[in-house]
């Protein structure tokens, strides 16, 4: 789905939203979540192919809208992939074509970087869309991933990496977590590539 049309649905849903768990999770500051997945996991589900997954929310001044950062990691392969992007809570009616798997009213929906705005010059290009779905006491949220994904390497965060995503890898419970754990995650997204000024 193109971002013009998203933005669309993001005014439209949010003028509607009655609450907002999102920007609720982040009253104290930023907030982290995080699931790994034990060897016993896996075996059960052979065609999951992330392992791990960590969701940093930025806190931000503006109400409703949030940045995003998402690192997973996949079997076979020790260097995380990373995406970034912006979020917006709202009212949605299911099924929502471009979110299948979301069947609830209210949710997060975010527009995800093809590329992190890291650089002097960054393209408006759309990675993919995520939703989240928070618990009500904001212990944990449920992430849920379009089939169609762009992410990065922290090595290279020029080169996009092209992902489509099976059945097993589209949602996935997170547990709360101290911001240790998205200290990467953070890094990947908002530093700045060498010779470019901080935003």
């Amino acid at each position: 789905m193109r971002v013009a049309a998203l933005a669309i649905v993001f005014a439209l849903a949010s003028s509607t939203a009655s609450a907002d768990p999102f920007s609720d999770l982040t009253k104290g500051g930023d907030a982290c979540f995080r699931r790994n997945y034990d060897a016993a996991h896996l075996r059960q589900s052979p065609r999951q192919q992330f392992t791990s997954m960590v969701v940093w929310i930025a806190a931000v001044p503006r109400l409703g809208i949030g940045n995003v950062g998402l690192a997973v990691t996949r079997r076979g392969d020790p260097d995380a992939l990373f995406l970034s992007g912006s979020c917006e809570w709202g009212d949605y009616k299911p099924p929502i074509d471009w979110m299948p798997t979301f069947k609830k009213r209210g949710g997060a929906a975010c527009i995800t970087s093809a590329v992190p705005d890291v650089f002097e010059s960054s393209s408006a290009e759309e990675g993919g869309t995520v939703m989240f779905d928070p618990a009500r006491d904001g212990r944990s949220v449920v992430v849920h991933l379009g089939e169609q994904q762009v992410m990065v390497r922290r090595a290279n965060r020029a080169k996009k990496i092209e992902l489509k995503l099976g059945a097993d890898d589209l949602v996935f419970l997170l547990r709360r977590t101290g911001l240790k754990d998205c200290e990467a995650v953070k890094e990947a997204v908002t530093t700045p590539e060498p010779g470019v000024r901080q935003r």
